[in-house]
């Protein structure tokens, strides 16, 4: 990253750490409700050193990157198969629109009675949230290729089978991991959600018992911790993006 493009993002924490300070050092408002930045650095310092700690981030982490998978494996496929035909497309459409619209929540007491609070549930959870919206935008993307190289289909009249293959999934691939990247923010989200109601571990978890003990400093410092993996899931996609095309800018 240049220096320039820096100094944005940096002048911003400062200003958001500057009126976190004023707040909390000077303002006065009680540790309960706002712990000092150097209160809450201290406990994640302290965190950091505890077995508990890393258990509960690679619990949240396996079940993330297991339930992500899951959702684009299901999700990939049945978008290209939409393009194949405009009945099956609406018969797919129709019953993902019927799950977008509910909020994930609503299914945990469900699961949870059918699976119990182990990882299966919170995948389950995952899959649930992140599918039904993988599906339009990975629909949306192959169909942008579809329509800007229609032209080139048509001269070489190749199947719509192989159209697909070798032109629209080819081409539409950076834009796929561009989606992709939005779906695994809100896979942390819904990762959270159902840790929060029922789970014996994970970060979610970890947020919840420190809450039961009034430790607002450690619910801060786990927040600083999700913010710093999405930074850095997020980042190691950009870069993997360049690497894997190079052609697309």
């Amino acid at each position: 990253m240049k220096v320039s493009n820096a100094i944005y993002p940096l002048s911003l924490l400062i200003i958001l750490v500057g009126v976190w300070c004023f707040f909390s050092n000077i303002y006065g408002v009680k540790t309960i409700f706002l712990p000092s930045p150097q209160h809450t650095l201290f406990s994640l310092w302290s965190m950091l050193q505890q077995v508990e700690f890393w258990q509960d981030l690679l619990s949240s982490w396996y079940r993330v990157f297991v339930g992500f998978l899951i959702s684009f494996l299901i999700a990939y496929p049945i978008s290209f198969a939409s393009l194949l035909n405009n009945k099956l497309k609406d018969t797919i459409f129709y019953f993902i629109e019927f799950f977008r619209y509910l909020p994930v929540p609503v299914f945990i007491p469900i699961i949870i009675l059918w699976f119990g609070i182990e990882d299966m549930s919170k995948i389950i959870i995952i899959v649930l949230g992140t599918f039904a919206q993988m599906i339009p935008m990975f629909y949306d993307s192959a169909t942008a290729i579809e329509k800007k190289y229609s032209s080139f289909n048509f001269a070489l009249k190749w199947s719509k089978l192989k159209y697909i293959e070798n032109v629209i999934a080819k081409g539409s691939a950076p834009s796929i991991l561009d989606n992709s990247r939005i779906c695994l923010g809100w896979a942390w989200t819904y990762l959270i959600v159902a840790e929060i109601v029922g789970a014996e571990y994970g970060i979610g978890y970890a947020m919840i018992r420190a809450q039961r003990y009034l430790a607002t400093d450690k619910i801060f410092a786990y927040i600083i911790v999700i913010g710093l993996i999405g930074i850095l899931t997020d980042r190691s996609l950009v870069l993997m993006r360049k690497k894997l095309f190079p052609w697309n800018k």
